[in-house]
């Protein structure tokens, strides 16, 4: 009968025993079932047919099958609820951040979500799918290539040559301002003072200024005696002066040519620059020939660098000298200056 109505024999010999025998304690029942898993499952079973053959269960054993399912499942875990309310209350405390973290956050978890919303097959294991993972790495190599490309560019031998072009330009003009300001010359403090601002040795301010004088400016009494005095200045011996009229003169001879004298057969840009390297070449002369600047006997060798003949040297020197107008106001201005100096020695 009890196969034919599906009962489980275990669970209809405890329906009948419970029929013809009062229902032990609620707490041997605990006990007895709690042990393992199996032994609860079958505890279960049989408290189900109970309540199909006696419908009226009472109240007090509800509660008593409720709470040997809370105890089954506390076993299981193996965890006290007072333990997990205070790791909940520590998770809590964990979480409080700062809002610009609380955003980020935020917004990483945006990403993820619209991320797993793209359609499509995924790279690898990873949940980025390709139609996003394609863009991305376009854009990562384009960034990347361009930081490489300016990082080239600023330190590119052109880079370097246009900042060293900037840096003479703006030297000279401190020169030209400090020489408007004092009017009787530039004094050595100032030129110490411009040569710890910008970097440059006294001798490199002397070849700077030397060479942007003779192309930029017209070559007159004023003019030399600026340069006397930036080269009283600079506190240099002659033969440190020698030496930069020299290395000035191979610098025009490398961007001009030498000296030529016979300039038919040239052309219109050639004989340019043929008359350019003249002039250049007269007033350097000039100014090497002035015991003011460089003493005679100074390592001097303009005219060799220059492959200048002695005849033609002087008549090239006297032509400048007829362009420049009154050099004798040239000596009265050196002459003072030289009074002047003398004055504040003693």
């Amino acid at each position: 009968m009890s196969s034919a109505y599906g009962y489980h024999p275990f669970c209809t010999a405890a329906a009948s025993s419970s029929d013809r025998h009062p229902r032990p304690p609620l707490k041997s029942i605990t006990s007895q079932f709690t042990t393992t898993g199996t032994q609860t499952n079958c505890l279960s079973r049989s408290l189900n047919s109970n309540t199909v053959n006696t419908p009226l269960l009472s109240t007090s054993s509800r509660r008593a099958r409720l709470a040997l399912f809370t105890a089954a499942a506390a076993s299981r875990s193996n965890v006290n609820p007072n333990e997990s309310e205070k790791k909940e209350e520590e998770v809590e405390v964990e979480e409080d951040m700062p809002w610009i973290q609380e955003k980020a956050l935020d917004i990483v978890e945006f990403t993820g979500s619209v991320t797993q919303a793209l359609p499509g097959p995924r790279v690898g294991q990873s949940s980025v799918p390709w139609i996003l993972a394609v863009p991305l790495a376009y854009v990562g190599i384009s960034f990347v290539f361009s930081v490489y490309k300016t990082i080239r560019k600023l330190t590119s031998p052109k880079q370097a040559r246009r900042k060293l072009v900037s840096k003479n330009a703006e030297l000279c003009r401190s020169i030209d301002e400090l020489l408007e300001k004092e009017g009787k010359g530039i004094q050595q403090e100032a030129l110490k003072g411009l040569a710890q601002k910008t970097g440059f040795s006294t001798g490199d301010i002397l070849r700077k200024y030397i060479r942007y004088s003779l192309n930029e400016k017209p070559f007159d009494p004023k003019l030399v005696a600026a340069l006397i005095q930036i080269r009283k200045a600079t506190m240099l011996d002659d033969s440190q002066v020698a030496e930069i009229v020299n290395e000035i003169s191979r610098r025009i001879v490398k961007d001009y040519g030498p000296v030529v004298m016979d300039t038919s057969g040239y052309s219109e840009k050639g004989l340019r620059r043929k008359l350019a390297v003249q002039a250049l070449f007269g007033k350097i002369f000039y100014l090497s020939e002035l015991p003011e600047f460089c003493a005679k006997d100074s390592p001097l060798i303009v005219k060799e660098i220059f492959g200048v003949a002695d005849e033609d040297a002087e008549r090239l020197r006297l032509h400048t000298v007829a362009e420049a107008g009154d050099m004798g106001s040239l000596e009265k201005m050196v002459d003072g200056s030289d009074s002047e100096d003398s004055g504040e020695s003693s």
